[in-house]
């Protein structure tokens, strides 16, 4: 009997895969993304549901809704990538697909130990807003407006995995030392701008949320609409920081303190960066005025 000799290289990037996920929560996503192009759809959705099956049977139910909402999105982004799909299209469906798989394994989770979802929910979000005022007691938020945010959170999260997949995909092949699998409609960071329709429906969003207009339903769907949108404009920011980089032919160590102090410090300004690029087109400068520079 052959063995696969791609086997041992399959089974290790998995659980790469499984542990950056889990430490970082996001930065599993590069891999996922080599696991499903490389190996293919039938032993990427296999190797899911077999891990997903066994996290349950395991009594870790949580860790499987997590790990199958990641799977599943960065996944399904693929499988519409490769037919041709533009890249918001694969976003927006697979983005819904998992929120949707998270939230409704969510209230399974609850269902089969036999809690009482709201409940349990408002003691988790009382715990969380009495150590967030502990750190800085000027914050005012109440438990039941981050309940109503779950959604928003979890899209979120579902979306910087699959951002950062895509971003970090080129290397995570080089890493594997394995030929990357490229794809005519595939997204390129420099490129990456948010359709340009969805700037009237952030900003609308934003407005709902400091005013009182249709009731308390159209504030938390406000809310957690602008939550996605600030994750979306961040990677647009992020699009014009790298284009800065570029321009000033940036080496690593300048490349790493900007990174550490925009994405990890200054999530908010690269967000706000990327939502004044509809407006200004900070690219189209940079591009413009490097072009005017001597060689």
């Amino acid at each position: 009997m052959s063995r696969n000799p791609q086997a041992p290289k399959f089974i290790l990037l998995t659980v790469m895969a499984i542990i950056l996920s889990l430490i970082t929560v996001v930065m599993g996503g590069p891999i996922l993304r080599v696991l499903r192009k490389h190996f293919g759809p039938v032993a990427y959705w296999a190797t899911g549901l077999v891990l997903a099956t066994s996290l349950v049977f395991l009594g870790t139910p949580e860790l499987a809704i997590f790990i199958t909402s990641v799977w599943m999105t960065l996944g399904v982004y693929v499988e519409i990538e490769q037919r041709g799909f533009g890249w918001w299209n694969a976003g927006l469906v697979s983005t819904v697909l998992g929120t949707s798989a998270a939230l409704a394994g969510g209230a399974w989770v609850f269902k089969i130990r036999g809690l009482d979802t709201i409940a349990e929910l408002t003691k988790v979000a009382e715990k969380f807003v009495v150590n967030i005022k502990n750190v800085n007691p000027q914050v005012d938020v109440e438990a039941a407006t981050l309940i109503q945010q779950i959604p928003s959170a979890i899209a979120v999260v579902l979306i910087l995995a699959l951002g950062f997949g895509l971003i970090f995909e080129s290397r995570a092949f080089s890493l594997s030392n394995l030929p990357r699998v490229k794809v005519a409609t595939q997204l390129k960071l420099l490129e990456y701008r948010v359709p340009e329709f969805f700037i009237w429906i952030a900003m609308t969003a934003f407005l709902l949320t400091m005013v009182s207009f249709g009731g308390r339903f159209t504030t938390i769907l406000a809310l957690n609409v602008m939550n996605v949108s600030v994750v979306l404009y961040f990677f647009q920011g992020l699009a014009v920081t790298e284009t800065l980089l570029n321009t000033i032919k940036a080496g690593i160590f300048t490349r790493f303190l900007s990174y550490f102090l925009f994405v990890g410090q200054l999530f908010a300004v690269v967000s706000a960066i990327g939502l004044v690029d509809y407006w200004v087109d900070f690219r189209k400068r940079l591009n413009k005025w490097a072009a005017s520079l001597p060689k």
